[in-house]
């Protein structure tokens, strides 16, 4: 028994001993920059880590009673046990352990450095956005036994746009590009025939080398059957590459809008190609050909969605294939076949393939948007058809809806998307969230099994209006409500966790505020004057407390064109003291029946696209604001013309005296929504014979801005059984405008009768 003991007692000692090895690194007799670099990374983590010194000997050797950890090749790694590592591609390396030893080599600039992340991360260390991080403390700190593995990233180029990205640590940690790296390799980026054949200095004079639109010369886009066009191309990329010879991409692409060329010369090669993208491609490779040494990236994007028959791109020449039209509620193969065939197809044509994914709601960046499930899948789905670059497109500088998680996720996948995504969800929420974990789990589970359950197309520029009967309904909501209220009261008080948690719940909140303007749960309170005051579900401590928490919590615009909380909180006043109209008279019930007292007749039905073309959005007592989506009668092509008439049974001596008709309209341009050419106000005391009291003209000119427009008549009080309003729609989008020439729309809402 005492043999044993005493045996137990020096192996207990070996592993102390053991323990406590301090750790060196190790490096070659004349190390890469890149090796050395990741030397000296590594040694400032585990120094941070052990709090002990960590040397690297500048002899290359390992020191006496240390535990060395090997960057790249080295003649001691046999004594270990430890491989020499093998020739690896750009950002790819290798890792061993073994024997109390580590090995890390890489590929290229990348490689060394990111191997040096993963073996922090196998210590315990993290790095959840750029505010948040994990590093342990570890006194006696062992080095793990690691089966020998490279990892080869599934995507040689991967682009997150997305805040925690435009960190450069974050980044680097998690393997992608950085934004100083984008910008010293690219010269230029998507959308740039306006930077290559300007506007300004060509059109005065030489209109041909823009588009035809089928009406007139237009700046949307260039005429690329153009000889000079070509010319003027390559010597202005010719000379912006003297300017930034180190950047190897730069791109020939259209401008974002569909006013491609028409003329007779562009269209009957797009009919030989079968698409206008073969057009473009024609194109691009005679500008490639005169850059042999560069990639030149153009765009398969909208009208150029579509791969083109009889014509491949150059070798040099990379294709951007967007994926913007997709419904976000499934993945690719399933819910959006034909950008599936398109990937197919491109992929056929070409082995320089980037995609410009979408993983965000662009126009609620603080909204619930439930796309979890989609967002491997999809990955998978490149990876499979051999995709070289991936963009995965965000809010950009701006925080959003979990971005801190999404973008931790999307890193990790966007390097190996078989990796395990539930490991990974939970390893961040255990970290990122702590006791509120699960509930925000159930949060997002409910949410996600609401959208799968209603069948929803779930779109990046949707809002919660447009959600309000599927996932986003008054009951979803309160449920919601409940379970977030779980995740916040688990959290710790005082704690990081707990403000996590209160940001996890700034969707719902925001969801529910904007409901507000398409439900009737506030209340009209009459006053003396026979009007009344509209009393709100929310109260505007409820905004100012959302606005409060945006700040706090880093959210400083709600959708893409930056619309700060503060704007919104004064948007949002202006909605409830002037949004809610009440029709004293007209929403009034026949007694008994239930019936209204009006008629609603229109020349032209409306749109059913739009609060299903139903007329009674005209009366329904909620204004519409700047978004077409909700609270909007759309008229596509045909102009408006509705009828506001009393029912006869009404007897005349109680209609009600009126002196003024108004209703309003929206402008948004770049949605094909137009002021009317004119609008006609008419009023009938018999509701047979009209007498106009009004009309004003629209002077419709470009306009970036959306606007709403109000038109209000004034005459002498009297009683009437009808009014009529008619909007004279100007048809079709304007020449200047990009999409000229197709049905544009006018969209009217609540004509007041006072």
């Amino acid at each position: 028994m005492r043999k044993i003991l005493s045996a137990l007692i020096i192996f207990l000692a070996c592993i102390n001993l053991s323990a406590q090895k301090p750790l060196a690194i190790a490096l070659r007799p004349r190390p890469s920059a890149a090796e050395a670099g990741a030397a000296r990374l590594l040694q400032a983590y585990l120094q941070q880590i052990t709090a002990q010194s960590v040397p690297v000997p500048a002899s290359g050797a390992v020191p006496e009673g240390y535990a060395p950890v090997f960057i790249g090749a080295h003649p001691d790694l046999p004594k270990y046990g430890l491989q020499n590592p093998p020739d690896l591609q750009p950002d790819a390396f290798f890792l061993q352990g073994k024997n109390g030893a580590f090995l890390i080599a890489g590929g290229g600039e990348m490689g060394a450095e990111y191997g040096v992340y993963s073996l922090l991360e196998l210590l315990g260390c993290r790095k959840y956005s750029p505010r948040d991080s994990f590093i342990p403390e570890i006194k006696n700190l062992l080095l793990p036994d690691y089966q020998a593995k490279t990892e080869i990233p599934a995507f040689p180029y991967r682009e997150l746009h997305y805040e925690p990205a435009f960190d450069e640590g974050w980044a680097r940690w998690h393997k992608l590009k950085t934004n100083p790296k984008k910008n010293e390799e690219w010269g230029m980026f998507v959308h740039t025939f306006h930077r290559l054949c300007p506007e300004e200095k060509y059109f005065t004079e030489h209109p041909e080398y823009f588009a035809w639109n089928g009406k007139q010369r237009s700046t949307g886009q260039l005429c690329l059957s153009n000889d000079t066009v070509k010319q003027i191309v390559i010597e202005t990329l010719r000379e912006a590459m003297r300017e930034k010879p180190a950047a190897k991409y730069w791109s020939v692409s259209q401008n974002d809008n569909f006013d491609y060329c028409k003329c007779a010369r562009c269209a009957a090669s797009d009919v030989r190609y079968g698409s206008p993208a073969g057009t473009l491609l024609a194109f691009v490779n005679q500008v490639a050909a005169t850059f042999p040494d560069k990639t030149i990236s153009t765009l398969a994007y909208q009208y150029t969605r579509r791969a083109p028959q009889g014509i491949r791109p150059a070798p040099n020449v990379s294709v951007c294939l967007c994926s913007i039209e997709c419904n976000r509620g499934k993945d690719i193969e399933e819910g959006c076949t034909d950008f599936a065939r398109d990937v197919e197809e491109w992929s056929q044509l070409t082995d320089n393939l980037m995609i410009w994914d979408y993983v965000v709601q662009f126009r609620s960046y603080v909204s619930p948007f439930p796309n979890w499930h989609t967002l491997q899948p999809n990955l998978r789905f490149f990876q499979k058809h051999g995709v070289k670059m991936m963009f995965e497109q965000g809010s950009g500088r701006d925080r959003s809806e979990f971005s801190d998680m999404r973008a931790y996720l999307l890193a990790k996948l966007m390097w190996n998307p078989q990796a395990n995504m539930d490991s990974i969800l939970t390893d961040f929420g255990d970290g990122y969230y702590g006791a509120a974990r699960p509930a925000i789990w159930e949060y997002i589970d409910s949410l996600t099994t609401k959208l799968l359950r209603s069948g929803a197309r779930l779109d990046i520029y949707a809002t919660p209006q447009m959600e309000a009967h599927t996932f986003l309904c008054e009951e979803c909501i309160a449920h919601y409500t409940d379970v977030l209220k779980k995740a916040i009261d688990a959290a710790p008080d005082d704690s990081a966790q707990k403000g996590r948690a209160l940001a996890a719940s700034l969707p719902v909140l925001y969801a529910d505020l904007e409901l507000e303007k398409i439900l009737d749960n506030g209340t009209f309170i009459p006053d003396q004057k026979g009007g009344a005051h509209y009393l709100p579900f929310h109260k505007a401590e409820d905004v100012a407390s959302f606005v409060k928490a945006c700040r706090a919590f880093g959210f400083n615009n709600l959708h893409e064109r930056g619309y700060s909380p503060e704007q919104y909180s004064i948007d949002y006043q202006k909605y409830i003291e002037e949004g809610h109209v009440w029709h004293q008279f007209l929403q009034r019930k026949i007694h008994g029946t239930g019936a209204p007292v009006f008629l609603l007749e229109s020349a032209a039905p409306p749109s059913p696209q739009y609060e299903h073309g139903s007329l009674e959005t005209l009366l329904d007592g909620r204004r519409g604001t700047d978004d077409y989506h909700y609270n909007w009668l759309g008229y596509q092509g045909n102009d408006l013309n509705v009828t506001v008439r009393v029912i006869n049974d009404w007897p005349d001596k109680e209609l009600p005296n009126t002196s003024a008709v108004s209703i309003q309209f929206l402008q948004d341009q770049q949605s094909w929504i137009f002021f009317p050419e004119k609008v006609k106000i008419e009023i009938s005391s018999d509701g047979e014979h009209f007498q106009t009291v009004g009309e004003e003209n629209f002077d419709i000119k470009p306009d970036g801005e959306k606007s709403v427009r109000r038109v209000e008549k004034s005459f002498t009080p009297q009683r009437l059984r009808a009014v009529r309003v008619t909007a004279v729609n100007r048809k079709t989008c304007p020449p200047w405008h990009s999409c000229n020439g197709n049905p544009c729309w006018i969209f009217a809402d609540e004509i007041v009768v006072r």
